[in-house]
């Protein structure tokens, strides 16, 4: 039974297996630990590896909404959708990844690391049959239920059939990337993330020219294949492959464990985000699930920006729990979150009151709903992100998943609760105005569990802040107001509705210049 911190006992075994035991760490300082220079380093090499296919996918939308079409990108974002959700539903495996092998790593053992390599890609392999069975089977009924345009349907079930291969390399390909990540080889994993992507953006501008969804589930396979080499390549350093093959029942035991409360976190994931779709193609014609997709994607990419900083943030608090345990995790909460509320806060408000305009500048006023969308999440998200994005961390690195499925599964029960009768009053905007409702109350709940189980704490915000933070706002709408008047559509007119967002941000710093020096001094000193 779990512990009142969330933690179950096999993680208190496994903590005390690599802190202490046969394996003893050597004398003087840690290597595995990166210093604060190696940790800025990180992110911003974590951060080009995740934004790589951002960029690729807003500088294609336009592209692929005036090749395929509105009907027909609905389709390809719904089977988008499944092969999100597949990808997720892998028994929490794909998430808990990056922190065992981190643990592998602080303790030198190659052949442990090696044993959870080979035990995962066993895994994915067998989940991918599993998925591409089901899908063949459920294909005609799945034509059925979905708004699908009788022109359509051959394409689409041509997809359903190849959702199960995509969704084995998709989870191969996250093995490969966590063994990077606990590792802190993110300037390898920038690389190589800049290549696959590169790599698909290149086969979609050659090769997709029409009613081509076959032929776009092709590239993306390839984009995988290139990820899944450059991974495993980079990463053969770090792990030895040998006999046993695959990990110990003690391992696997702690390791379920702990990937199970995982998974249910994950499973809210989807509930909360990837159902939205799917209801959307149940309820609505099929273009809705495009215009949908596209607000999505936006506000996606703008919440992913502060989550670059994840993966080494994770390792540092991994490291510092296993060395120091709570306590340790704990510091380093309290070095990160002072300057990260703010910082998130101020990023999301100013990128809430442009990404309607900006999405019109992407694709054309005419898909001006996916704006309010995009907004509409985005503010949902700027609240989640900033309340729950290092406590998150936090309960990962300690050991208490737990802490992280009961706010999440809240949400998911508040958002299933609305979402259906929203959907039927409000249409579109209401299965997004539910998303945001469950977000921002489950964040609140996941501040209120973390304080009682470790008291952690956020500081005040100064009301000059707040100020700032409003006048930077209004100086990024009053910029895109000018920019639309330019009536251009496109990949280049949204780089330049960047300016005013990045003009709201300096106003901001320079009116809050204080507040920003306050915080750097008190947290360096």
């Amino acid at each position: 039974m779990p512990d009142d911190t969330g933690a179950g006992p096999d993680e208190h075994v496994l903590i005390r297996r690599y802190r202490g035991g046969s394996h003893t760490r050597p004398a003087g300082p840690d290597p595995w630990r990166p210093g604060r220079d190696g940790l800025l380093t990180g992110v911003g090499y974590s951060g080009l590896a995740q934004a790589a296919p951002l960029v690729v996918n807003v500088v294609l939308t336009p592209f692929l909404l005036q090749h395929l079409g509105l009907d027909r990108f609905g389709v390809w974002s719904l089977i988008l959708v499944l092969l999100a959700t597949f990808t997720s539903l892998d028994g929490g495996v794909g998430a808990s990844l990056a922190r065992y092998y981190a643990f592998h790593c602080a303790r030198g053992d190659r052949a442990g690391a090696g044993r959870l390599v080979v035990g995962s890609l066993v895994l994915f392999v067998g989940l991918g049959v599993l998925v591409t069975t089901g899908c063949m089977l459920v294909t005609p009924l799945a034509l059925d239920l979905l708004n699908v345009p009788a022109a359509l349907r051959g394409e689409t079930a041509e997809l359903l059939r190849v959702v199960g291969p995509l969704v084995t390399l998709a989870l191969v390909t996250n093995s490969a990337t966590a063994l990077l990540q606990a590792n802190s080889r993110f300037r390898g994993l920038a690389t190589v993330s800049a290549a696959s992507c590169c790599g698909y953006a290149a086969g979609v501008l050659l090769f997709v020219t029409g009613a081509d969804l076959p032929v776009l589930a092709e590239v993306l396979a390839a984009r995988y294949v290139i990820l899944l080499a450059g991974g495993f390549s980079l990463g053969m350093r770090h792990i030895t492959i040998g006999r046993p093959l695959l990990p110990d029942t003690t391992v696997l035991r702690e390791f379920r464990g702990y990937a199970l409360r995982v998974q249910l976190s994950g499973l809210t994931t989807f509930l909360n985000g990837e159902i939205d779709a799917l209801v959307i193609g149940a309820l609505l014609p099929i273009r809705y699930v495009a215009i949908f997709a596209v607000g999505y994607q936006a506000a996606s990419a703008l919440r992913s920006l502060p989550l670059f900083a994840f993966p080494p943030i994770l390792t540092r608090m991994t490291s510092a729990y296993a060395a120091r345990g709570l306590a340790g995790s704990v510091a380093e909460f309290e070095a990160v979150q002072p300057r990260w509320l703010p910082a998130v806060l101020t990023y999301g408000v100013v990128a809430t009151s442009a990404v309607g305009f900006a999405v019109q500048l992407w694709v054309g006023p005419e898909l001006a709903l996916a704006g309010l969308v995009a907004a509409m999440l985005m503010a949902g998200y700027t609240v989640h992100v900033a309340l729950t994005g290092i406590r998150t961390c936090f309960v990962r690195a300690s050991g208490r998943p737990g802490l992280e499925t009961r706010y999440s599964w809240f949400a998911t029960a508040l958002n299933l609760v609305l979402t259906v009768p929203f959907a039927v009053l409000f249409g579109l905007v209401g299965v997004v105005a539910a998303t945001v409702v469950g977000l921002l109350a489950s964040s609140l709940y996941f501040v209120v569990l973390c304080r009682r189980v470790a008291g952690l704490r956020d500081r005040r915000l100064t009301w000059r802040w707040a100020g700032a933070t409003a006048l930077g706002a209004i100086t990024a709408v009053l910029g895109e107001l000018l920019v639309l008047r330019l009536e251009w559509h496109g990949v280049v007119p949204l780089l330049l509705a960047g300016v005013p967002v990045l003009t709201g941000l300096l106003v901001t710093v320079a009116v809050a210049a204080r507040d920003v020096r306050t915080i750097v001094w008190r947290e360096s000193g």
